[in-house]
């Protein structure tokens, strides 16, 4: 995954708007930052979605979260959708109990949006807000967690207020794949029904010139712990040039 999109994956990325790499990180990983995520003792998450997420601080609890930020497999990629210029807008993780939902469906192509959008143009992707979620549990077929109206973020029409239920398609993951998408895309997180937790960290990026949320400067202990390339992630956003990662 080195040199990014595969051209059957930039394909399928184009034509759905996500794209999901399988078995990025091994088992031991996995099971280490899900061990991370248990130790802090968090409350159990409830149907709401505030309770359902914890913020950004999972950086600060274990080197192996801020290895994701810039991962090899990854960074590729981002540069391929976003830009040379990425950079971090915000962050945050998931729990989800059993028979617990989570957002409907929202984003979309239309109304444009110039903070989450996609276009194709010259050849390449360009892309606002973009995700990568990295699951932390397995999500097989039924368990329900992230779904979307493939290629709804070349959507035209406005999303109507009603559509059959097997236009949502849900994306199963296994623990350590990756899934990226573009926030241009109308998605929803489908009820969880597997008999375990779900547990998941997302990272949302932007081009260097964009901003989503509202920039705030990190921690300096939490700068201290990254690399020099992971710092350059959390530039604030400007539309000078950003050094790039």
């Amino acid at each position: 995954m080195a040199d990014g999109l595969t051209a059957q994956q930039r394909y399928f990325f184009d034509l759905n708007g996500y794209v999901v790499l399988d078995d990025v990180l091994p088992r031991r990983d996995v099971e280490h930052l899900a061990a991370m995520v248990h130790a802090q003792r968090l409350l159990p998450p409830g149907a709401d979605i505030g309770s359902q997420r914890f913020g950004d601080e999972f950086l600060r609890w274990d080197a192996g979260f801020r290895d994701l930020l810039d991962h090899p497999a990854v960074l590729p990629v981002l540069r391929e959708l976003v830009g040379d210029h990425v950079r971090l807008d915000h962050a945050y993780g998931i729990r989800m109990s059993p028979r617990t939902s989570g957002l409907g469906l929202h984003s979309g192509g239309t109304p444009f949006d110039p903070s989450q959008y996609y276009l194709h143009r010259g050849g390449r992707m360009y892309n606002g807000l973009t995700t990568v979620t990295w699951s932390l549990v397995d999500s097989e077929p039924g368990h329900g967690g992230f779904g979307c109206i493939p290629g709804s973020h070349k959507a035209d029409e406005h999303l109507p207020p009603e559509i059959p239920a097997d236009w949502v398609k849900e994306v199963p993951l296994r623990a350590g794949s990756v899934l990226i998408f573009t926030e241009a895309l109308t998605h929803c997180t489908i009820p969880w029904t597997a008999p375990y937790e779900r547990q998941a960290v997302l990272f949302k990026y932007a081009p260097g010139h964009l901003a989503w949320g509202l920039w705030k400067e990190p921690p300096r202990a939490l700068l201290r712990s990254l690399t020099g390339q992971q710092r350059r992630l959390f530039q604030p956003p400007s539309v000078s040039p950003h050094e790039p990662v």
